[in-house]
């Protein structure tokens, strides 16, 4: 087998490849300790008992004694080799069919067997920007899945280690799973604050300890966050300066931005060191076009999900800027509850009396719409059927579903039939059907679809940001601590991810000193008046500087106007030639477009395919 780890930072000691951190409870194991750890493990068992079997349940008994974030290769020389991905995949490994070779480059595992496109994969990738499962593009190549141990053993048929034919046995076992079950509260019980105490302080538990993790593992370097105007990262910030850490928060976009005010507020109460980049139409055309973005968007190409591209060139332009140093831990606010923003209402599920607003990245409903949860959401049946048909409505869109629900498939189905039959597997993996049963069982196989499908591929994907820049980074709201508690909050605070932001609210309140009301305030709840205020609150020479020497008013655009070429808060419209914004609606988002220049392969800069495609394509 061939094994092509490109990545420096793997480290090989006795027939294991690592790298990453993890903890052993207390204990930090660097990567050199790890790979001890799995190779002892492998031995101790081979000394005993040299059944295949065996020897599976020691390296994933091993994997899951650890909790951090890593990859391994086990058995680099060995008839049988594991791979082995942390809870969050945050460093993936991908393998093709045959077993016949491991990279963490999805190309290289892709040009070793030549292998075609998929184009059910495909096509699920251009309407979601990401591929669920352990799939990807690529007919045959495949991504080692959030908290599995892939086997990749031959039979040693001819004793050369292959089968007669070269082939070898691939074996999918997942170690750590994600279902949160926790007993929702019934229709009689009242939603007080005593009923959420408790809940509460065993979320604020899980924090700790996470953050007692991020401690070690930062040392006495200061821990750099891309603060938003949402919960997850003002819930970090909050709670390291509580414990007297060295904080830097930086935010991008286009000044006067709710994200931006509310972020430069946050910083300001906390007093942290704050940056700011401002994004332009100019700067993605410069960044995204030049050198430097088509070798980074190459580079993270996963081949299962688009790259993250939000604060990349913030990122690199604070670094070169020297406003944000090389020697930190940079931490971004990715956690285990946003799979709870998309839950539906589910039939017979009981209804509390909780003013729950849409937080976070959740659906698009503005805040003078939205009302309570009760009203904003969909009302489905908790059955499995019902939530296949939620996801794909929800999650397939970035283009028409209908313009491929017809397009035959290998097996003479249909794409939308074979888009379902994934769902389901995602939704599932290998329970019974009969499992999602009631309002708790469906929200949890949702939620574990998410977590599978959209968290470990495309939004853990932004730790390739942080890695192309060189530095390194932790993801503190997806240590097992904190996933645990969340796993074990009832379904009634779960939703609409209530309690992380009811933690992210109170420790910000006791932090910072502010009023309640205003340290519940997130971007999607910002006044129009905060933000015309910002002018006064911040001198005119801030303000003149974060645009550039434009002394034109701050970005005040409605929400409802984002869509807009020239209106979205990250300006990175800027990305796409005028005559393609002319000719794509509105209704297509950049992510439609990016998804469509990497299955296409056009180039978004240059409008002279657009005579190859149509009108009609976009319709």
């Amino acid at each position: 087998m061939n094994v092509r780890l490109q990545d420096e930072r793997w480290v090989r000691r006795r027939g294991v490849a690592v790298r990453g951190q993890a903890f052993d409870g207390a204990d930090l194991l660097e990567a050199p300790a790890i790979a001890e750890r799995f190779a002892r493990a492998l031995e101790d068992r081979a000394g005993r008992n040299q059944d295949g079997d065996a020897h599976l349940e020691a390296v994933a008994a091993c994997a899951d004694s650890l909790e951090g974030f890593f990859a391994a290769v086990v058995g680099l020389d060995a008839d049988s080799t594991y791979l082995v991905a942390d809870g969050a995949r945050s460093i993936p490994l991908w393998y093709d069919a045959a077993g016949s070779v491991v990279s963490d480059r999805g190309w290289i595992a892709r040009d070793a067997v030549d292998a075609p496109r998929d184009p059910v994969a495909e096509r699920e990738f251009l309407l979601t920007r990401y591929v669920t499962g352990p799939d990807t593009i690529w007919r045959d190549v495949f991504a080692v899945q959030p908290g599995e141990m892939v086997r990749l053993e031959s039979s040693d048929v001819d004793g050369t280690g292959t089968t007669s034919d070269g082939y070898r046995i691939v074996t999918r076992h997942t170690y750590r799973e994600y279902w949160p079950a926790a007993e929702t509260p019934t229709a009689e019980d009242e939603c007080a604050g005593d009923m959420l105490e408790a809940p509460l302080t065993r979320l604020e538990a899980g924090l700790q300890a996470a953050l007692d993790r991020l401690e070690v593992v930062a040392g006495d370097r200061p821990v750099v966050l891309p603060l938003s105007g949402g919960y997850d990262s003002r819930l970090l910030a909050a709670a390291l300066v509580e414990r007297g850490r060295e904080v830097i928060g930086f935010t991008f976009g286009r000044s006067g931005h709710p994200d931006v005010e509310v972020s430069r507020e946050v910083a300001a109460e906390l007093g942290i060191r704050w940056e700011f980049y401002p994004y332009s139409r100019a700067m993605w055309r410069e960044r995204y076009h030049g050198e430097a973005g088509h070798r980074y968007r190459e580079w993270a190409f996963s081949r299962d999900a688009l790259p993250f591209l939000a604060e990349w060139p913030a990122v690199h332009g604070l670094l070169e800027d020297g406003r944000l140093p090389e020697d930190a831990l940079y931490c971004p606010g990715h956690t285990v509850a946003t799979p709870s923003e998309r839950l539906p209402r589910f039939a017979g599920e009981p209804r509390f009396d909780i003013d729950r607003t849409t937080v976070g990245c959740g659906p698009a409903v503005d805040a003078d719409e939205r009302g309570t949860v009760d009203e904003a959401l969909e009302t489905i049946d908790p059955t499995l059927e019902a939530l296949v048909e939620y996801v794909l409505e929800t999650h397939y869109v970035l283009w028409d579903l209908d313009d491929v629900a017809n397009v035959p498939t290998d097996d003479g189905g249909s794409i939308q039939d074979a888009f379902r039959e994934r769902i389901r597997r995602g939704l599932l993996d290998d329970r019974d059907p009969q499992t999602i049963s009631d309002p708790a069982t469906a929200a949890a196989a949702y939620e574990r679809w998410e977590w599978r499908g959209r968290m470990s591929t495309f939004t853990n994907g932004d730790c390739r940001v942080y890695e192309d820049a060189g530095l390194e980074w932790w993801l503190p709201l997806w240590d097992p601590a904190y996933v645990r508690a969340w796993e074990a909050v009832p379904l009634a605070f779960r939703r609409g991810k209530g309690l992380h932001a009811d933690l992210a609210t109170a420790i910000y309140w006791r932090v910072a000193g502010v009023t309640h009301d205003r340290a519940a305030v997130t971007d999607r709840t910002l006044e129009p008046v905060d933000r015309l205020l910002s002018l006064v609150r911040h001198t005119p020479v801030r303000q003149f500087l974060e645009r550039g020497g434009d002394w034109e008013p701050p970005f005040l655009a409605p929400r409802e106007r984002w869509r807009e070429p020239g209106s979205h808060p990250l300006a990175w419209h800027g990305i796409v030639d005028d005559a393609v914004l002319e000719a794509v609606p509105s209704s297509r988002n950049l992510y439609a477009l990016r998804t469509l220049a990497r299955v296409e392969g056009v180039d978004l800069g240059d409008p002279s395919w657009l005579a190859d495609v149509g009108e009609e394509w976009f319709e």
